[in-house]
């Protein structure tokens, strides 16, 4: 359908889990708002899929706690597998997994109840603005215009891809993403970490019947989750029965930079921002907040109580105090995980402890 000409407060593109929840916050005060995706839902994405409990609560208030997560299995432990040793981390509060087939979903009906003018399939192009001028976004539907734009198009787009172009040319390692759920009975509570050269994989239960397997490996090491079962004994052993529930999900391009809060006076938020080490558990707590902060900080502007400029430094300033330190952590963490095996054994018995082990998990996680 073409839509050339309409006008919005606010335009956002990418209708994840930090799209939807600026749309939905954003709407609620309101705002007109359009959230554009280039996908339909639902739709599978390569996640982990672990909730943390610092987000349930915020998942509650965007879905207006119209929802049946709360059934869903709660994860109480980690384990990690590393270097032939086993080290379990109490996960508390427990946390919760929730497919991204489902929260995505959920939180796109959400924008829609909330008023937020809801296009899938929709790819954006190009955005552009002159200044102190409305942004305009040109997409496969037409063009549109909007006082403000926030990308949340995550790590690889056509908004992202020059710099991702300009970074990629710089990489030594490509990494890979891959994803699938597998029957599995009785699966333990608890979000399990497979590490091994090259990469590792990361299992948890979806339901008392099925695990989510999500795997970060070097392209070079493996390209299938077959390949990347057979990297690790134990894993090999567990997925030996496993029946796959759907095809594989893949993602490449998978890169660490330093967090940004602004592009050509977009702001940027979920993995368009950072994107925070799998490993960590805390990338859709990070979309979530980080999506709710860029619309507080977008608000006062569109009521005309304070300037963009001001909104944007509002939001880099909640932004590099509240999600900037769980980057950070994570990926000092994922360098010593890196470090040479006797280096890393000393890093293991500290994780064991469970004191060093909780503050591992706060230290990675968003800062209320």
């Amino acid at each position: 359908m073409e839509a050339s000409g309409h006008e919005y407060d606010l335009i956002v593109v990418g209708a994840g889990p930090a799209g939807s929840a600026c749309a939905i916050t954003v709407a609620r005060s309101g705002a007109r708002v359009l959230l554009l995706d280039k996908d339909s839902f639902p739709r599978h994405k390569v996640c982990g899929e672990f909730v943390s409990s610092e987000s349930l609560q915020l998942v509650d208030s965007l879905l207006d706690n119209d929802h049946e997560f709360a059934a869903r299995p709660k994860i109480t432990s980690s384990r990690v597998f590393l270097d032939s040793r086993q080290i379990t981390i109490p996960v508390e509060p427990a946390a919760s997994s929730i497919p991204r087939y489902d929260l995505d979903a959920a939180l796109l009906r959400a924008a829609r109840s909330a008023g937020v003018d809801v296009r899938e399939e929709v790819l954006v192009r190009d955005v552009d603005r002159e200044v102190e001028a409305p942004f305009t976004v040109t997409s496969s539907i037409g063009t549109f215009k909007a006082k403000a734009v926030v990308n949340s198009t995550g790590r690889w787009s056509q908004l992202t891809q020059r710099e991702a172009l300009n970074k990629r040319s710089q990489d030594k390692t490509k990494l890979i993403g891959l994803k699938a759920h597998f029957n599995e009975a009785l699966p333990p509570n608890s979000v399990d970490l497979y590490f091994f050269p090259g990469g590792y994989c990361g299992v948890q239960p979806i339901d008392p019947n099925a695990v989510n397997t999500c795997a970060m490996v070097q392209a070079s090491v493996a390209r299938s989750l077959e390949e990347v079962f057979a990297l690790h004994p134990e894993l090999q052993r567990r997925s030996r029965n496993w029946q796959q529930q759907f095809p594989t999900v893949t993602t490449s391009g998978l890169r660490f930079r330093d967090p940004r809060t602004e592009d050509r006076g977009m702001l940027l938020a979920g993995d368009a921002a950072a994107f925070i080490d799998p490993f960590a558990g805390d990338g859709i707590s990070l979309a979530l907040h980080g999506g709710v902060m860029a619309a507080k900080a977008l608000v006062p502007f569109l009521q005309q109580r304070a300037s963009l400029a001001q909104a944007h430094a509002a939001y880099r300033t909640a932004y590099f105090r509240q999600l900037a330190p769980a980057l950070r952590n994570a990926s000092r963490i994922r360098k010593l995980l890196a470090a040479p095996a006797w280096l890393r054994a000393g890093i293991i018995r500290l994780a064991g402890n469970e004191m060093i082990g909780r503050m591992i998990v706060r230290e990675t996680r968003a800062r209320g």
